[in-house]
């Protein structure tokens, strides 16, 4: 029998902060911010996510991190993708959701070949959100869908979107205080639940993932009845 679908989204958030917390340099606060992404993986499979959509690079921060800053995140990035026994162990399909033109070559080449080993996986479907915006993203599938010369509807135009035939998120989780949104799946979100959290990202373990899924359980959706 097929598992219920169950898309968990997540900003991770307070990676620098929680280094600067400890008196640790920000580059410290991204690697512990990765580790704790790869440690989680598994754990969002054995509580039931079918779907996971992650922040972690966007748009913005390519335009204001600096170059130092930007070069130490793209070498995680491609440790990330290239320690790659995780994702088979698991059988998690990776996907990327955003532009990689301005990211280094042997960073796209280590994200397209985890792409490309993992398609046959079907125990969690793991979209990493880089070099991703919201809206650069509904304006590149509006571009798509105007040469597509269909007639426009809500169902059409999402299959141009990068989550095409994915469901949308069932619950946004936030760590790291803040409690908004930032460009991220800003048409997919219209109707998840928001659950935001003071722990910071390289902070949030299997006790906050837990806290959170039975907080969206106890709430009633009635998507806009």
């Amino acid at each position: 029998m097929k598992k219920k679908d169950f898309h968990l989204a997540i900003i991770l958030d307070g990676n620098r902060r929680w280094a600067k917390k400890n008196h640790l340099p920000v580059a410290f606060g991204h690697r512990r911010g990765v580790e704790n992404l790869r440690k989680l993986l598994p754990i969002f499979v054995a509580n039931g996510i079918s779907h996971l959509t992650a922040y972690a690079l966007s748009t913005e921060n390519l335009q204001e991190r600096t170059a130092n800053e930007l070069r130490n995140l793209f070498r995680l990035i491609e440790k990330f993708a290239a320690d790659d026994a995780i994702f088979l162990e698991n059988e998690i399909r990776v996907n990327i959701f955003g532009e990689l033109r301005n990211f280094p070559n042997s960073t796209k080449k280590a994200l397209r070949n985890l792409v490309a080993k993992t398609q046959q996986h079907h125990n969690l479907v793991f979209n990493l959100a880089v070099g991703y915006g919201s809206r650069a993203e509904i304006v590149r599938a509006a571009n798509f869908f105007v040469k597509s010369g269909q007639r426009a509807t809500e169902k059409n135009f999402a299959k141009f979107l990068f989550s095409e035939n994915q469901p949308n998120p069932d619950l946004l989780i936030r760590t790291g205080g803040k409690r908004r949104i930032s460009n991220f799946l800003l048409w997919q979100l219209a109707y998840a639940e928001l659950y935001f959290t003071e722990k910071m990202w390289p902070e949030f373990g299997k006790k906050e993932l837990v806290e959170a899924l039975s907080w969206f359980h106890k709430q009633q959706r009635t998507f806009g009845k």
